[in-house]
């Protein structure tokens, strides 16, 4: 197997899974989670009763089934502060229920946290947070964030799960200096650009990331372990891509089959008005006789 480094010619997939966990889910790289956490908590401004994240534990990413048929949960990144569970999800293709998704996620982590005679009021809270590189939902702003609230007077059932979605190709470009936390850190993983490159210079965390870059770059282990996931997940939308061709070229076919049928029962019809036995009509339409008496009964 030939390798390839991926600077300084090729640009570097910072939402590759292999990569974007570097970076996240690694002890030494903690700034960088606690730093992205924040961003997304406080970037609506909508939870002032919340602290601001100072340390994180990161915690296991699979989800153990409880029940033989049940399926296993892996998320991208799982990490817990004193009050709340966090979980990031950077979602690179076209998921056609990404709510769904985000709802079967959430049940996976709260059911991981009961234990037997826990009460409900000391359930850890679980935040939600998926990054999508593509559009999933009808909303305009590019970060969207759900609760459990009532459909006409909007009181909060539960603060239990909260979901974010940001959904990096809403997002208006804006200069660097007046760019949200947020922002600066979407730029950043949709940037297209080789490692190393400092995508946002005027800030310290992203001149780091740089760096870590530079060292993951010249990592042949590592490198070759992205790879492999850009391979995964080319083959994967290429799959999808092939599933959903067939599926439309299956739905063509059955719709003029259909329209066939449809013309061939009008043309009976009109055939039996003109008293045409049975087996003439059958023989001229390819209908079978059941179908044709049918019609002649209707």
């Amino acid at each position: 197997m030939s390798f390839k480094f991926v600077s300084p010619l090729v640009s570097l997939k910072r939402t590759n899974d292999v990569f974007s966990k570097h970076i996240l889910s690694r002890k030494e790289h903690k700034a960088f989670l606690i730093d992205l956490l924040n961003a997304v908590i406080f970037d609506k401004g909508r939870h002032p009763e919340d602290e601001k994240i100072l340390d994180v534990f990161l915690e296991d990413r699979v989800l153990s089934p409880r029940h033989d048929e049940d399926k296993i949960g892996i998320l991208d990144i799982r990490a817990r502060t004193r009050k709340r569970i966090y979980t990031i999800e950077i979602q690179q293709y076209v998921e056609k229920d990404i709510g769904a998704r985000a709802y079967y996620y959430a049940a996976k982590v709260l059911g991981s946290e009961i234990t037997r005679g826990i009460p409900y009021h000391k359930l850890t809270p679980v935040i939600i947070i998926n990054f999508l590189t593509h559009n999933h939902l009808s909303t305009k702003n590019y970060h969207s964030c759900y609760h459990f609230n009532e459909d006409d007077e909007h009181s909060r059932l539960s603060d239990i799960v909260t979901f974010h979605f940001v959904e990096f190709p809403k997002m208006q470009k804006k200069e660097h200096g007046v760019m949200t936390r947020l922002e600066k850190w979407v730029t950043y993983l949709g940037a297209k650009a080789p490692a190393g490159e400092v995508i946002i210079p005027e800030d310290d965390i992203f001149k780091e990331l740089a760096e870590v870059e530079k060292v993951f770059s010249k990592d042949k282990e590592e490198m070759l372990r992205y790879e492999a996931a850009e391979r995964y997940e080319m083959d994967y939308v290429s799959h999808m891509s092939t599933a959903e061709l067939k599926g439309e070229e299956r739905g063509i076919k059955k719709g003029l089959e259909k329209g066939r049928k449809a013309q061939a029962l009008e043309t009976a019809k009109t055939l039996l008005k003109m008293n045409l036995s049975v087996d003439k009509i059958a023989e001229a339409t390819g209908l079978k006789t059941e179908e044709i008496l049918q019609l002649n009964i209707s």
